[in-house]
């Protein structure tokens, strides 16, 4: 099993330049050839995946739904690289039959805030950091990971800029400094520098807050002070307590992700009321997605759907354009010709 993973894993890293991805197939087989006791690959059977997953300590017991879900399409992957080779006579249909878990891509409508929500949230959160951190997302769209990567230099108030650099692609993206967000940054960096002092380039525009340690000789770091040269860590449990406070519900899966399908949805909005022909592509190039597919799952369709419901709804069809006047009832035909 060893050796299989290490060639899988070989074979992964030159079809992909993300590392992200390379690492998630590292973390699952890992601890799948740990589980197995690295048996050989060809012994592999469908009871000893769903005792991966579902036996005690297994998968189901640390992870929630949809990262079950992932964990299933990347051992398929790895399952379907096997069965080309030959290395087990199974294919990943068989092996991964009992997994209820089928995808991450769930087949519902995900939750999109308004313009009035999005302030709502923004204004429910307490510290400066966490202010400009939201209004960056949502006035960008861009990923969380991306925004906590960067650093001071990265924002050019005088030219109204923002220097983005996107792992996916390698390269740096140059975004637009909306009004609102400035003001938010602007506030942001003069509580930044009254705590830690001339803001340098090279420290993080998004810090995380330095623990209570004790230093030598006695005395301690008070918790709460922003850490310049350390991004913020586990975003998630700084964006649950606020949505809370503003009364925004949102469900498992929900996150800083929803804020950037609202960023894509009302720019699309917006978009179209302007007249723009190319509203779609538009806001593929701010989400900077290789595929319009993937900008389409974006905006989803609910706002659509009901546009749809309210021109079906009660209203004639087929019969539409004709004449209400000359339409005669089924029954009253009938009654003439006896």
């Amino acid at each position: 099993m060893s050796e299989a993973k290490a060639t899988f894993i070989r074979h992964r890293s030159a079809s992909s330049q993300s590392r992200q991805v390379r690492y998630g197939y590292v973390s699952i087989l890992n601890r799948f050839e740990k589980a197995v006791k690295d048996c050989h690959t060809g012994s592999v059977r469908a009871h000893h995946i769903e005792e991966f997953w579902y036996g005690e300590g297994g998968l189901s017991d640390t992870c929630q739904s949809q990262t079950l879900g992932k964990y299933r399409n990347d051992m398929k992957q790895f399952l379907s690289f096997v069965y080309r080779r030959e290395w087990n006579p199974y294919g990943p249909e068989i092996l991964l039959d009992g997994i209820r878990e089928k995808s991450t891509k769930v087949n519902r409508n995900r939750y999109r805030m308004t313009r009035a929500e999005l302030r709502q949230l923004i204004s429910a959160a307490e510290d400066p950091r966490d202010i400009a951190l939201i209004c960056f997302v949502a006035c960008t769209g861009v990923r969380i990971s991306e925004a906590l990567g960067m650093r001071y230099r990265d924002v050019s108030l005088n030219k109204g800029e923002l220097y983005v650099y996107l792992p996916k692609v390698k390269q740096e993206v140059t975004y637009p400094l909306a009004s609102d967000l400035e003001a938010a940054l602007r506030e942001w960096f003069t509580a930044y520098s009254t705590q830690v002092g001339r803001l340098k380039p090279s420290f993080y525009l998004f810090p995380t807050m330095r623990g209570r340690t004790y230093a030598k000789g006695g005395g301690h770091t008070p918790a709460g002070l922003y850490n310049p040269t350390n991004p913020m860590q586990q975003p998630r449990l700084v964006l649950g307590p606020i949505a809370e406070r503003a009364g925004v519900e949102l469900e498992p899966g929900d996150g800083w992700h929803t804020v950037r399908r609202s960023f894509a949805r009302i720019l699309y909005d917006d978009c179209v009321a302007m007249g723009h022909d190319a509203a779609l592509r538009i806001v593929q190039a701010a989400l900077n997605h290789a595929s319009v597919q993937t900008t389409e799952r974006y905006l989803g369709l609910n706002l659509e759907r009901q546009q749809f419901s309210r021109i079906m709804k009660g209203q004639p069809f087929l019969t539409a354009d004709v004449d209400p006047g000359k339409i005669v009832a089924l029954d009253e035909r009938r009654a003439g010709r006896g």
